[in-house]
């Protein structure tokens, strides 16, 4: 029998209407003569709410009982949702992390899966029980509960689905597919209906809030084919595999706020050995990302090795030289910004690193595609000047080019792109 991972996001659940409803959809999948894998969110809003309680009491990311509360959601709705299947007369039961189990690093806050045992999942479903797994939970090495970071029922998802042998992992929220750019910014916005995972994963790493990105990047290295889908309306939502073909444009993706970080570097030289490699080493994880990350060696120069560590972390930025190679200015999503300041800080090389005040609020726009290039970058720059749209800066990277405009010139300058890219077509 075929097997099919099916994640529901939070608006997907945030009701016991819409539990039904997700219940309505596995039971279809089920009947169908697939067996199924359920992995769940926590209910709109939840999650947030239990931050809120954590921080409260001072408790934040990297603390063990941070992740014990804040991962708590999803018990409730996978409760729920096995219990919605039960009424509809169909076996099942409800796992945690640790009752899957699922194993990941000691990281609390931001843990990278390291293993998925499948055997009481695929036992269940050999006996026709529907298994509802908690996402975005782990357990570490010293039996505590570990969070996967924002988004992280999308990886559970990924991982479970490799784990089982999946050959489909259908990912549910409120949207129906990958569109060219978010519909909310541009309404002539298109969907896609298959994207290879290069350009998903560079998607997602820049803006798009489709799939959080270590999930896309986990289905590229293992192969898992993920189908993303609206739990509100049946139809073919958009694939992501191996297979599907490049195009020279595939999208737009926008991070709408960035913030500003300036990082001031030890000039001692001898640091750029020994106390390098520490920094890459004690930054280092064991699912760091495929072919994005430049080569590390002695010689790397100070920008190099701090987009590396931050890109290992999933933290994407865009780098300002202002001629003194131990002072930098950094972009980065101002969501990421804490993080961004907690590695920085935690490295040897690193004097100095702290938010400031930039001058205009400024938005990345990242056009993904294969006609990636310099020239194809300056003259994307040239023609958003040309309609007095200034740009601050541009870089090319993998197959993507990162434009940072003024944010009061966002919307006008996203219109400009996705028609002159032939997105709308």
């Amino acid at each position: 029998m075929s097997c099919v991972v099916q994640k529901f996001g939070g608006t997907s659940v945030a009701t016991l209407e819409r539990i039904k409803n997700v219940a309505d959809i596995i039971a279809r999948t089920h009947k169908n003569g697939r067996s199924v894998v359920a992995v769940v969110s926590a209910m709109a809003g939840t999650t947030n709410k239990l931050v809120g309680y954590a921080r409260s009491l001072n408790a934040y990311e990297g603390d063990p009982e941070y992740d014990s509360i804040v991962s708590s959601g999803e018990l409730v709705t996978a409760g729920l949702l096995a219990m919605s299947l039960k009424n509809l007369g169909i076996k099942s039961r409800s796992y945690s992390a640790w009752q899957t189990p699922i194993f990941t690093d000691n990281n609390h806050g931001r843990a990278v899966i390291q293993n998925v045992d499948p055997s009481n999942l695929t036992r269940d479903m050999s006996d026709g029980i529907i298994p509802v797994v908690c996402g975005f939970q782990g357990v570490s090495s010293e039996n505590r509960a570990t969070t996967l970071g924002r988004g992280g029922s999308d990886l559970t998802a990924t991982a479970v689905a490799f784990a089982v042998g999946a050959e489909l992992c259908e990912i549910y929220s409120d949207v129906d597919g990958v569109y060219t750019v978010d519909p909310n910014l541009y309404s002539e916005a298109k969907r896609i209906d298959e994207i290879n995972y290069q350009e998903m994963l560079e998607m997602s790493a820049q803006g798009a809030k489709i799939l959080q990105e270590q999930s896309v990047d986990y289905a590229m290295k293992k192969g898992v084919v993920v189908r993303v889908a609206s739990s509100f309306v049946d139809n073919g939502g958009t694939i992501i595999s191996a297979t599907a073909s490049k195009k020279d444009f595939r999208g737009l993706a926008v991070t709408t706020s960035l913030s500003q970080i300036r990082v001031v570097c030890n000039a001692d030289s001898s640091l750029r050995g020994a106390k390098r490699r520490s920094a890459l080493e004690k930054e280092k994880t064991p699912d760091c990302r495929v072919g994005l990350c430049p080569p590390r060696n002695d010689a790397m120069d100070n920008n190099d090795l701090i987009t590396s560590i931050l890109e290992k972390n999933y933290i994407r930025t865009d780098v300002f030289k202002n001629g003194d190679p131990n002072k930098i200015e950094i972009l980065t999503d101002k969501k990421k910004t804490a993080a961004a300041l907690n590695l920085l800080k935690n490295c040897d090389f690193v004097k100095n690193a702290r938010q400031i005040v930039a001058r205009r609020p400024s938005s990345r726009i990242s056009v993904i595609g294969s006609s990636v290039s310099k020239e194809v970058g300056q003259s994307l720059a040239d023609l958003l000047a040309a309609e007095k749209i200034d740009v601050f800066g541009f870089s090319a990277m993998g197959c993507g080019i990162n434009l940072i405009v003024s944010s009061d010139k966002l919307l006008e300058a996203v219109a400009l792109l996705h028609k002159h890219c032939g997105l709308g077509k």
